[in-house]
């Protein structure tokens, strides 16, 4: 297998200082109708499409994964059914599983098109090894991985089978075959064999997003 690398890496996690992703730079009209997990997805996709002096990458695929993706409107649009037997169809389209990637695909006009992946806790590294058989079987040299969660409304908690309040975070990792366009610091990081160790843990976590989590401090703990 061809040995892939981290060409760009972005993440965010809610602290007290920063509970919310800045996505000031989506249009206001826009950003009005984004939820939370998709301004997450918003915020780290835009931030690995650029480079260090921020001119724009050339578009490239997207795989896009989550445990529970917009569950938060799912919760809301399941509520105004209960309540008046109707659904607003721009609500709806926002509800859906893909919505997150779909906005940050249009705002970026990115027409190179993505996949989305539901596999439950194991969403993380089920996304990831799509990302990496893609960039195997394909003539693309680049693709990017994008995985985030929300916290699940405190209604579904009882019946989640998670932990709660579960871990939130936001990750997006721009991946490519081509050595001369990774920064030097991310260059000896073998993303196979952190996906292997992953996938060797896998029952030490709760969630796909703890899995990420883990991730990211992997690569951290890596970076020369």
């Amino acid at each position: 297998m061809q040995k892939v690398f981290i060409e760009k890496l972005a993440s965010f996690m809610p602290t007290d200082a920063h509970p919310k992703p800045d996505v000031s730079f989506v249009p206001m009209l826009t950003r009005r109708r984004l939820s939370y997990v998709s301004r997450m997805v918003v915020l780290v996709s835009e931030q690995v499409s650029r480079d260090k002096d921020g001119n724009k990458f050339p578009p490239c695929k997207v795989t896009f994964a989550s445990q529970f993706g917009e569950i938060t409107q799912q919760l809301k649009i399941s509520e105004t059914l209960i309540d008046t037997g109707m659904v607003s169809p721009a609500h709806f389209s926002l509800s859906v599983f893909n919505a997150s990637v779909a906005n940050a695909s249009i705002l970026e006009s990115n027409t190179a098109g993505y996949s989305a992946v539901f596999s439950g806790k194991d969403a993380f590294v089920t996304g990831l090894t799509d990302s990496l058989a893609a960039l195997e079987i394909e003539e693309f040299d680049s693709r990017t991985f994008i995985f985030a969660d929300e916290l699940i409304p405190e209604t579904y908690a009882p019946v989640a089978g998670v932990p709660y309040p579960n871990a939130v975070c936001a990750l997006a990792l721009r991946l490519t075959k081509e050595e001369s366009k990774v920064d030097p610091s991310l260059k000896h990081i073998d993303v196979a064999s952190q996906l292997s160790l992953l996938k060797m843990l896998r029952n030490n976590f709760d969630t796909a997003a703890e899995q990420a989590i883990a991730f990211l401090c992997a690569i951290d703990s890596l970076r020369s």
